[in-house]
């Protein structure tokens, strides 16, 4: 039995990519729905009911939990049906998790290639989509995702609690550590982003736009932490630079934590061997940013 796909896709060029993945006779593409990407959700999960596909390709929109609303509308009616959402790089941590929590099979890179995504429709077809709401599921199952989820928010409290207590500490004057932190970024814009989020939390801050004048820099301020993006000039990553900053003796140590948009890039990251101390999403909302100051600022106690 061929699985049917309903791809709902604003970038006409990535769909049309998906659509030539699809041919073959095993998958049918069925016609798309005439409510754009971001319209209403009730009548965008109207119609994706009335089609009764196997496997939705969604736009992944975080405004008002759009996408998400469209998946719980659909599989609260019928949950054979499984969710693929894009991602294009921006999609926060906050995000993905709401979306798997509520039942998302997979999120795809516009550079997906073609047996990553047919593996992904496979891994819908071939079991059940999500589990929320479960209905006279596995008893054992039920009660695992329960304290799974009981241990995931006793998690959040205490973490929340260890990042006043890193802010605390930040701001009293009984830590006389020096807190002298490089940023090294292209993006004059998220230099001096970071610049004001760290000199908030009362680090004595240095920027540089390129490698050279990082290095610079490291030998005249030399901070404790480093900060660098991920791409960088001439084709290098912050993982080459530290890597170079690392493991030359001409540097005292150095904590390193290279900042990236994407969480597909944390493996190659960290790498054993990179020498990379963390790797950290840009921050991009409250929590995440309390979270991201909290985490540079184990440089001063490690």
């Amino acid at each position: 039995m061929t699985a049917t796909i309903l791809l709902h896709l604003s970038d006409a060029a990535l769909k049309e990519k998906l659509e030539g993945f699809l041919t073959g006779g095993k998958y049918t593409v069925l016609p798309d729905i005439r409510t754009p990407p971001g319209g209403s959700d009730t009548e965008t999960s109207g119609e994706i009911l009335a089609a009764r596909p196997d496997v939705v390709v969604l736009d992944y929109i975080a405004e008002d939990a759009w996408s998400v609303k469209v998946l719980q509308e659909v599989t609260d009616e019928r949950r054979a049906t499984g969710f693929i959402f894009t991602d294009t790089g921006g999609t926060d941590l906050e995000n993905l998790t709401m979306a798997f929590n509520e039942g998302a099979a997979a999120f795809l890179r516009p550079d997906v290639q073609k047996t990553a995504f047919l593996n992904m429709i496979a891994r819908i077809c071939e079991g059940p989509a999500r589990i929320r709401h479960s209905r006279g599921g596995d008893r054992q199952l039920e009660e695992e995702l329960q304290a799974t989820g009981q241990n995931l928010a006793r998690t959040k409290v205490l973490l929340a609690g260890a990042q006043k207590l890193v802010n605390y500490l930040l701001t009293t004057p009984l830590n006389s550590q020096p807190r002298k932190v490089l940023v090294l970024s292209d993006s004059s814009y998220q230099r001096e982003m970071l610049k004001k989020l760290l000199e908030d939390s009362n680090f004595s801050v240095v920027t540089a736009s390129g490698v050279d004048e990082a290095v610079n820099l490291t030998l005249a301020e030399k901070p404790r932490i480093i900060i660098s993006d991920y791409d960088l000039e001439d084709g290098r990553t912050g993982v080459d630079f530290c890597q170079e900053m690392k493991f030359n003796r001409k540097f005292l140590p150095l904590y390193f934590v290279v900042c990236t948009a994407g969480l597909d890039k944390y493996p190659i990251i960290m790498a054993p061997g990179n020498g990379v101390d963390d790797c950290i999403l840009k921050p991009s909302t409250d929590s995440s940013t309390a979270e991201f100051i909290s985490r540079v600022a184990l440089g001063l106690i490690l």
